[in-house]
């Protein structure tokens, strides 16, 4: 398999690492590039440019790579990645990261394939109250839920009365380290954060 990774960061340097070790042909594309993340072991193409321009795209050999992965530290950045990657040079599964779950979640709507590690920390951190004997909360913490916090014109509603768009649903609230479920009488706080839930989960 060969791989192209767009960023050196903690990211995209561990999975350079980790995919050069299993036998897979990498390249990895960064300006500036960090070959000190990357390691001495690293033995795969390193191109210093920028991500999204064609020609280093090209460079990295992106018309034969079978999986690229977007892992810089910008969302807008890592989307045009992606987009380019898969539009322009038809890479079968190109993967962005993304630190804002609310522009993970719509760039996953269009299609995309994206992973969101504030996400991921929410939904872990969750799972750890959930077990650790608090408050339960009857939905399932798993990757179609996200936490956000709370919008300004939800700050003082009843968690019931909070509308969203169609495909979410509020699944509950944390507060001080317990979960609160949309039935119960609580008003929304601008520390709360929210769980959101997709519709039929």
């Amino acid at each position: 398999m060969y791989v192209v990774i767009a960023g050196s960061g903690r990211l995209g340097s561990g999975l350079a690492r980790v995919l050069s070790s299993e036998g897979k042909d990498v390249a990895v594309i960064d300006e500036p590039l960090d070959r000190r993340r990357l390691g001495s072991s690293f033995d795969g193409l390193t191109v210093e440019g920028n991500p999204i321009d064609p020609e280093t795209l090209e460079l990295a050999g992106i018309r034969k790579a079978e999986l690229f992965v977007a892992a810089m530290p910008s969302d807008n950045m890592n989307a045009a990645a992606v987009q380019a990657a898969r539009e322009i040079f038809m890479v079968p599964m190109a993967i962005a990261r993304f630190v804002d779950p609310e522009r993970e979640l719509f760039y996953r709507g269009l299609g995309f394939e994206t992973v969101c590690p504030t996400t991921t920390g929410l939904n872990q951190v969750l799972d750890h109250i959930r077990n650790s004997a608090f408050s339960p909360l009857r939905a399932t913490i798993d990757p179609d839920m996200t936490c956000v916090l709370p919008r300004e014109d939800w700050i003082g509603l009843p968690l019931r009365d909070i509308r969203l768009s169609a495909g979410r649903r509020v699944a509950g609230l944390v507060r001080n380290g317990k979960i609160r479920e949309p039935a119960d009488a609580v008003v929304v706080r601008a520390d709360d954060t929210i769980v959101l839930s997709r519709n039929g989960r």
